[in-house]
């Protein structure tokens, strides 16, 4: 063996020992769920950026749907619970209407927003399976969103799905604050 190819073993086995050293440990599926979950964000965001600039065009509204109370109850010990009610609001409400208003003109979004919606799912039912992992403390009151929703009438659609990266940041600290805790 040549010096070389000596220290191509010893580098490659020192990479691995630190990839293992490094990254987490983890041990069940609702820890594996949560460290996964960084790639599906980038998919999230990937999906979002082409519908972005047809949502914001469309919203002329000033109130935020997603506003502060709702960053603060994910930061709170009933997270887990404003992440499924809102998850819930988004794949029952929101994800349907947009995809039932697709005219022609803009049905090149549709794959967008059936991937955002698969990957909500996905969110979903990992939080359902998941929820003593998440410790979860009490019910999100999603009423007053909806009540905000309902206000916004026909522009509340393109406030929603406007809105859908604040969403995704509110859900990736969420996750990451549960990262590693094992």
């Amino acid at each position: 063996m040549t010096v070389l190819h000596v220290l191509l073993c010893v580098l490659a086995v020192s990479t691995v020992f630190r990839g293992a050293l490094c990254g987490p440990v983890c041990n069940n599926q609702c820890c594996r769920f949560v460290e996964g979950f960084p790639v599906r964000f980038r998919k999230l965001r990937e999906n979002f950026s082409h519908l972005r600039d047809f949502y914001e065009a469309n919203d002329d509204l000033d109130t935020a749907l997603l506003d502060q109370t709702v960053e603060d109850s994910f930061k709170s010990p009933f997270g887990c619970h404003t992440m499924d009610s809102i998850l819930d609001f988004y794949l029952t409400t929101v994800l349907p209407m947009a995809m039932a208003g697709v005219t022609d003109e803009i049905r090149d979004l549709k794959p967008h927003m059936e991937s955002i919606q698969q990957i909500f799912d996905e969110l979903k039912s990992g939080v359902t399976k998941c929820r003593r992992y998440f410790s979860c403390k009490k019910q999100f009151d999603i009423s007053t969103l909806n009540s905000t929703y309902s206000q916004m009438e026909s522009k509340g659609l393109y406030k929603a799905m406007g809105e859908l990266d604040l969403l995704f940041n509110y859900i990736e600290s969420y996750l990451a604050s549960k990262r590693q805790r094992n």
